[in-house]
């Protein structure tokens, strides 16, 4: 029978970020689903002219999702109880991504909080080359795994031999990202506070955390 040393390494990766991205909600309701579709078209089109006024590129502000749903509202009568069509609600999502830039960030803000289109948003941090950190977090995994197989091989008095596995997969990664704040539109003064001071932020590094399994003949 074979013997063999099995373990897993684990890696870290940091590295400030140099891109932000902001996701952003336009909701349009209507009873009718054509006037629906228009007022989200609408307000869509409108908050794009207004990020592309204030400096950031149309090509940067795409849509990532578009649904079509039904709101439905809760009618008692004196027999029955149930819930009926009220009105249709069309969400359409976008993201505004850029190079970091505490300036920016800030006009993007005020941009979205003083639009007519009263959007939802999240800002996250992020960096442009993501493989970097991945690769440098596996590579720390892999150290790592061989630093534990020496002091184990050599306090139970054997070798290590060849190396006949290493074990790894997308889903042992993990990728932690900082996140500025949430937005509603009842929310935007506080947003709106939050971009008066942007030149305060100190964001977090991006941090990549990845594991590796390894196995070695042992002699």
């Amino acid at each position: 029978m074979d013997r063999t040393l099995r373990l897993t390494g684990r890696g870290e990766a940091g590295k400030a970020p140099d891109r932000i991205e902001i996701a952003l909600t336009v909701k349009g309701e209507n009873k009718d689903y054509q006037k629906a579709m228009e007022e989200c078209d609408k307000l869509v089109v409108s908050l794009k002219k207004n990020l592309v006024g204030g400096g950031f590129k149309e090509e940067d502000i795409k849509t990532t999702d578009f649904r079509v749903g039904t709101i439905n509202k809760y009618v008692e009568g004196i027999k029955t109880r149930k819930y009926v069509f009220d009105r249709y609600e069309i969400n359409h999502s976008l993201e505004i991504a850029f190079d970091f830039d505490r300036k920016n960030l800030a006009k993007c803000v005020d941009i979205l909080t003083d639009s007519l289109a009263e959007p939802t948003f999240t800002i996250n941090f992020a960096v442009k080359d993501s493989d970097e950190l991945k690769n440098n977090a596996l590579t720390q995994a892999v150290e790592d795994a061989k630093a534990k197989a020496e002091v184990l091989a050599k306090s139970a008095g054997v070798k290590l031999g060849e190396i006949v596995l290493i074990d790894h997969s997308f889903q042992q990664i993990n990728v932690y990202r900082p996140r500025a704040f949430n937005a509603s539109y009842e929310g935007a003064f506080m947003a709106k506070m939050e971009s008066a001071s942007m030149d305060s932020i100190n964001v977090q590094d991006i941090k990549v955390q990845a594991n590796v399994t390894m196995e070695w003949e042992i002699k």
